[in-house]
């Protein structure tokens, strides 16, 4: 045992050997990624609706069918996030 080393105090068996499956962290990475390219499109399609003249009852259209869009590119991400966390709980019980 080595005298600082807080790993020697925890008894083998616990939570810290636990491990998350290899693959979960590059998929997770990965799932967030795609996430966070589809809110910045999604933004940027905003300014372009909210920059163009048009009536309002237009734009609210727009704007609506650009969120209804934007939750369902979204929802399978989402999702596999959920699936993910899941998984990465279950590792922990």
């Amino acid at each position: 045992m080595i005298v600082g080393d807080e790993r020697s105090q925890i008894p083998s068996g616990s939570i810290v050997d636990q491990v998350y499956d290899p693959d979960l962290l590059p998929r997770l990475r990965s799932l967030l990624a795609s996430l966070a390219d589809l809110d910045v499109a999604h933004a940027s399609n905003l300014i372009v609706i909210e920059s163009r003249p048009m009536d309002e009852a237009r734009e609210d259209r727009l704007m609506a069918d650009l969120w209804l869009s934007h939750c369902r590119q979204r929802a399978p991400f989402v999702r596999e996030i959920e699936a993910l966390r899941a998984r990465m709980d279950a590792a922990f019980r």
